[in-house]
């Protein structure tokens, strides 16, 4: 595979893992679901396949029957698609896929501490940050429930609490996900810390690459450590 598919391989792999854990991941080759009923989090459909009049149809039709999915398209062209600007769709937001290989070690600068969420109380506090982090919320009861198959971590700076992030691995890549900053916490270069943290024991580890998908805000910053463009991720609604 290459790092394209590397990327999104990680990230769906991800999204597939959580709806497992609640029995609702489907599979209906070339298009993917993977929903938790009373959370924002995975509520995904996607496809590996290449954009076709049929399977955009199933695609609209998998949203209506499934409430609140969002349409992820990866798209390594940097070209809008033509199914993908009439009316049925509502463009929510763009990600960049990046990627860097595994060389180098980072230098840290300030001793940040990552602990692995592994009980309830764990649970709690870290739904607690992502949602002060993201404004987006998982709850305490879908983190629990797959603290099995997600490596969530909370990030510790002096003891407190500083941020958020998961660490997912699939096939010699390290995948960062969820990497956040709670609002008191931030520009004191946390978030840069926790990614250097993380690459240095991936590299420990002997794991070849990082993937990621950053906002439009934090792209410049990946770039400027190393990182590369792989491609955008769009994720739409349905219009009402």
């Amino acid at each position: 595979m290459n790092t394209i598919q590397l990327n999104i391989k990680n990230l769906t792999h991800l999204w597939a893992t959580a709806g497992q854990s609640f029995q609702n991941y489907i599979e209906a080759q070339p298009i993917y679901i993977s929903k938790i009923d009373g959370s924002q989090w995975p509520n995904r459909i996607w496809t590996n396949a290449l954009l076709s009049e049929e399977s955009i149809e199933k695609i609209i039709s998998k949203m209506q029957t499934h409430d609140g999915l969002t349409f992820s398209y990866f798209n390594t062209t940097s070209t809008q698609h033509p199914l993908l600007t009439g009316n049925s769709f509502m463009l929510k937001s763009l990600q960049y896929g990046m990627s860097m290989e595994l060389t180098d070690k980072f230098e840290t600068q300030k001793s940040i501490t990552l602990k692995k969420v592994t009980n309830k109380t764990d649970s709690v506090l870290w739904s607690k940050a992502f949602y002060n982090a993201f404004n987006y919320h998982i709850s305490p009861e879908v983190v629990l429930k797959t603290i099995h198959v997600v490596p969530y971590f909370i990030a510790f700076y002096k003891n407190e609490c500083i941020g958020t992030v998961i660490l997912h691995v699939t096939n010699n890549v390290l995948g960062i996900h969820s990497l956040g900053i709670i609002p008191e916490q931030r520009k004191q270069g946390f978030a840069l810390e926790i990614m250097h943290h993380a690459i240095n024991n991936a590299i420990n580890h002997n794991l070849s690459i990082v993937i990621l998908q950053a906002s439009q805000m934090a792209k410049d910053m990946y770039q400027k450590i190393g990182f590369s463009i792989d491609f955008l991720m769009e994720n739409y609604q349905l219009k009402q």
